[in-house]
């Protein structure tokens, strides 16, 4: 009876160091795929802070560009914000760039440019 119960024993310690070492194994793949995981999280925020960047660039790039054409639309001439204004209206009326340029005899690039700053 002794014999039996040791043997009993013996099996019970060795499926409690299988499982022991099991559940190391399982351990050591989670925290591998952390690892993982992690370093891929850090590249990805890595990247999300440099399109930041480039878009925080641009931004006060745009912001400056936005400054110069206010400031150059409060110092064009009157006959100029005249023109300016009678481009758009055209636009808005479903003139084309050539019909608004022969119109108001001014060339097609100046029709464009007014028509893209309004953009």
């Amino acid at each position: 009876m002794i014999g039996s119960l040791i043997g009993k024993n013996k099996k019970v310690n060795s499926r409690k160091r299988q499982a022991a070492e099991l559940l190391q194994l399982e351990l050591s793949e989670i925290e591998e795929l952390s690892a993982l995981l992690m370093s891929r999280i850090d590249e990805r925020i890595k990247r999300l802070k440099e399109v930041e960047e480039r878009i925080d660039k641009k931004l006060s790039a745009l912001e400056s560009l936005i400054l110069r054409v206010e400031a150059l639309q409060k110092e064009m001439p009157e006959q100029a914000q005249n023109r300016y204004a009678e481009v758009l209206t055209l636009a808005s009326r479903g003139a084309k760039v050539k019909e608004i340029a022969r119109l108001l005899d001014i060339p097609e690039g100046e029709v464009e440019l007014i028509l893209n700053m309004q953009q």
